[in-house]
């Protein structure tokens, strides 16, 4: 199925937030893992409120990797539950700085993998950094979602780290999702900018996204809420485009 990378330049545009509202809103199976190089564990913190991941996560995928087992049944072990009864699985990123370098030989191994499975699968990549996005993850995903909120810092820093993305992966596979277009750049300003395809944007809404970002209870309008709203055009309107690529080349992974 389709392998979605989602990543950003500079500062905290809300990249985790947006990745998890793409799996809590994802029009089908799908699988979220935090493949953040830049640990922080958001998720686990956040939306899920402490969980302990039990020994499961990248440390139970490098294991794996270490004695030579096959990786997909180690990420499926390894994986939580986002949603309870649900098919939105959350595999839990790196436990401690010093897992980043360890992992450096298992990347292929994990791209490849994450590629075969038979849901979908989102990327949480963190920041794409000095040395840009870990190559095996450009070489296998299907889309690469920038995001980046629409202040001058935020363009600016995106334009020093967006080539080494679109150089890597051919800015046919890259497109920008713009959090809180009009403060003050309009989305139509950056498209012509950058000239790469726009995701529909998601406003800036700091309470609402709060509810994914800190594990905050929702209110009453949460379900009605323009955020969760737009976070759901956009994550409904990528995964379509998605499938109509693979329908069109034939070749359904």
């Amino acid at each position: 199925m389709s392998l979605v990378v989602v990543t950003s330049a500079v500062r905290s545009p809300g990249t985790t937030t947006c990745a998890l509202g793409f799996a809590l809103c994802w029009p089908g199976p799908v699988l979220l893992a935090d493949l953040d190089r830049q640990p922080g564990q958001g998720v686990l913190a956040g939306f899920l409120q402490g969980r302990d991941p039990a020994g499961g996560g990248l440390l139970a995928v490098l294991a794996a990797h270490r004695e030579r087992r096959p990786l997909g049944p180690a990420i499926g072990a390894a994986a939580l539950d986002l949603v309870p009864s649900e098919p939105r699985g959350f595999l839990p990123g790196f436990a401690h700085p010093g897992m980043v370098d360890l992992f450096a030989t298992a990347w292929p191994a994990l791209a490849a993998s994450l590629a075969a499975r038979e849901e979908d699968v989102v990327v949480d990549a963190g920041r794409i950094g000095t040395a840009g996005l870990p190559t095996a993850l450009t070489e296998v995903a299907d889309a690469i979602v920038v995001v980046s909120r629409t202040g001058l810092v935020d363009l600016v820093g995106l334009r020093l780290y967006l080539p080494l993305v679109t150089e890597a992966a051919g800015a046919e596979r890259v497109s920008l999702l713009l959090v809180g277009p009009g403060r003050p750049y309009q989305a139509t300003e950056i498209g012509a900018q950058f000239r790469l395809a726009l995701e529909e944007p998601v406003p800036w809404a700091p309470a609402e996204a709060a509810v994914w970002s800190e594990g905050e209870p929702p209110g009453r309008r949460f379900a009605r809420s323009g955020y969760l709203r737009a976070v759901r055009r956009c994550s409904e309107a990528l995964a379509e485009r998605l499938h109509h690529s693979r329908a069109l080349i034939g070749a359904p992974r």
